[in-house]
């Protein structure tokens, strides 16, 4: 885990494109204390289920990574809602998203 700056991770994300390599951006939109994430903290998931960049700690990172792996399965996006109780749980939902 590294903690990139934002405009590195995107210039990243670009080389892999060009490279025609799988990844998927994580992005935290939001967070509710006690969390150790801040908005707009985004990370670059690999098919291999690596992480360069950050968005959140040992709770939030295993949610984030396993369903990133799962848009990369299917394509679609995910928007998900992170909670705390006895282990980490998440409410998954798709986000809509637009092809030009």
């Amino acid at each position: 885990m590294n903690a990139a700056p934002r405009h590195a991770l995107f210039a990243r994300a670009a080389e892999l494109e060009a490279a025609g390599k799988s990844f998927a951006v994580a992005t935290v939109v939001a967070v509710q204390r006690p969390t150790s994430a801040r908005p707009g903290a985004t990370g670059i998931v690999h098919p291999d289920g690596s992480i360069e960049g950050w968005v959140g700690g040992s709770c939030a990172q295993p949610v984030v990574i396993r369903e990133a792996l799962r848009a990369l399965g299917d394509g679609q996006p995910r928007l998900l809602r992170l909670w705390r109780g006895r282990r980490p749980r998440a409410a998954v939902g798709t986000a809509s998203s637009s092809s030009s």
